[in-house]
C-alpha cells in the first residue's frame, strides 16, 4: 500500500514533535518516581514520627520538589524567552513565599528550621525565656512546650526564641543563689562563714559570697554555689534558703528587711527569729522535680533511649546481622516513635 508523500512528511513532523517532549516526559517520570519513592521511605513507613522526627524529612522532600520543578522547566521545549520568563516567575514565587515569613504561620516554621540549625537547646533542657521558665518537653514545627514549676505545659511560638534572648541551664551545673538582709552590728568576717557552711549543707559546690548592697539599716548578701544535677534546681533552691535560715538563727544573728522599722516597744537586744529546735534533715518526701516536670523527664529519657537504639541498629547492620535479630529491634523503635507521638499531641 502506497502512502502519500504529504501524509509521510506529517507523519515525520509529529515524531519530530514528540521527540521533543521526550525529555520532559522522562524528567517528569523520573521525578515522580523519586518522590513517590522518597516520601515512602521518609514518611509513610513511619507513620508513627513526631513532628520533631519528620521535619528534616518533609524539608528532604520539599528541595526534591522544588528541584524537580525548575529541572521540568529547564528541559521543557519552549522558546528561550518563555522559559527564562517561567523561570523568573518561579523565583518571584519562592521569594513571595520566603517574603511572607513576617506572617506567623511562615515565621514560627522558618525559625523551627533555624533552631534545629543552631540547636540552642534541646528535650529535657531547663530554660527560661521572657516570664517563663520550665523544661523542654516537645519541640514542634511550630512551637516548643516547656513544663513549667506549677506543672503547666506551655506552647511557646518557635519565633519567640529567635526575637528575644533565651536562658539555657547547662546541662554540666547551673549556679544557684540566694540574698539575705543582715544588720550592719553584724560583723561581715562572722557572717561570710555561716553563709559559706549553709551552701555546703544545702549541696552546693564552690560556694562564694558577695556583698550586693549596703542599703539604709541592713546589707545585703549574696550566697552562691555550683549545683551539678541540674534535675534538682527546685529543691536545691528551696534547701539553700532553708539552711540559710537554721544556720544564721543557729548563730543568734537577725535576719532583716533593707528597710526594717521597728513599731513595738522592746529592748534592743530583742531578736525577731524562732527559737531554736533541732537542725533540718532532708526531706524523705518526693521531690517537687519528680512530679513538676514528669512529662519532660519522661520525653527526655524515651528520646534517649531511641538515640542508644538507633545506634544499635545502625551497629548491627553495618556487622551484616540476620534479619531476626533486626526485627525485634525495629518493632521497638517504631513504638518510641509511636510513644514520642502520643506524648507530642498530649496537652
Amino acid at each position: 500500500m502506497a502512502v502519500h508523500p504529504g501524509t509521510q512528511e506529517a507523519l515525520t513532523v509529529n515524531e519530530a514533535e514528540l521527540l521533543r517532549y521526550l525529555p520532559l516526559a522522562a524528567v517528569a517520570i523520573s521525578a515522580a518516581v523519586i518522590l513517590g519513592l522518597g516520601h515512602y521511605l521518609l514518611l509513610a513507613r513511619h507513620a508513627n514520627l513526631g513532628s520533631e522526627a519528620k521535619l528534616p524529612r518533609q524539608l528532604i522532600l520539599l528541595v526534591l520538589t522544588v528541584a524537580a520543578v525548575i529541572l521540568m522547566i529547564i528541559v521543557a521545549p519552549l522558546p528561550p524567552e518563555l522559559q527564562n520568563n517561567v523561570l523568573g516567575l518561579l523565583g518571584v514565587l519562592l521569594s513571595g513565599v520566603i517574603a511572607l515569613s513576617s506572617a506567623a504561620f511562615v515565621t514560627n516554621f522558618m525559625a523551627a528550621v533555624m533552631l534545629r540549625v543552631t540547636r540552642p537547646f534541646k528535650v529535657g533542657d531547663f530554660i527560661r525565656v521572657d516570664d517563663f521558665f520550665g523544661k523542654v518537653s516537645a519541640r514542634g514545627l511550630f512551637d516548643t512546650e516547656i513544663q513549667t514549676e506549677n506543672r503547666e505545659l506551655i506552647a511557646i511560638p518557635n519565633a519567640t526564641f529567635i526575637n528575644r534572648g533565651v536562658t539555657v541551664t547547662r546541662s554540666s551545673g547551673v549556679i544557684i543563689s540566694s540574698t539575705v538582709s543582715l544588720g550592719y552590728e553584724l560583723s561581715v568576717a562572722e557572717v561570710e562563714p555561716l553563709m559559706l557552711e549553709a551552701a555546703q549543707q544545702s549541696g552546693l559546690s564552690d560556694p562564694f559570697v558577695h556583698i550586693v548592697s549596703l542599703d539604709n539599716f541592713a546589707i545585703s548578701y549574696k550566697v552562691a554555689g555550683l549545683l551539678e544535677d541540674v534535675e534538682r534546681i527546685l529543691t536545691a533552691r528551696s534547701e539553700l534558703n532553708r539552711q540559710l535560715l537554721f544556720v544564721i538563727h543557729a548563730a543568734g544573728m537577725e535576719i532583716a528587711s533593707p528597710s526594717i522599722t521597728r513599731h513595738i516597744t522592746q529592748d534592743a537586744d530583742t531578736r525577731i527569729m524562732p527559737a531554736l529546735e533541732r537542725a533540718p534533715v532532708a526531706s524523705a518526701g518526693t521531690e517537687a522535680e519528680e512530679i513538676v516536670f514528669d512529662k519532660a523527664r519522661e520525653t527526655e529519657e524515651l528520646e534517649q533511649s531511641r538515640e542508644q537504639l538507633q545506634a544499635r541498629i545502625q551497629s548491627l547492620r553495618e556487622a551484616g546481622s540476620a534479619k531476626d535479630v533486626l526485627d525485634p529491634l525495629l518493632r521497638e523503635l517504631d513504638e518510641m516513635d509511636a510513644r514520642l507521638k502520643a506524648m507530642a499531641e498530649e496537652s
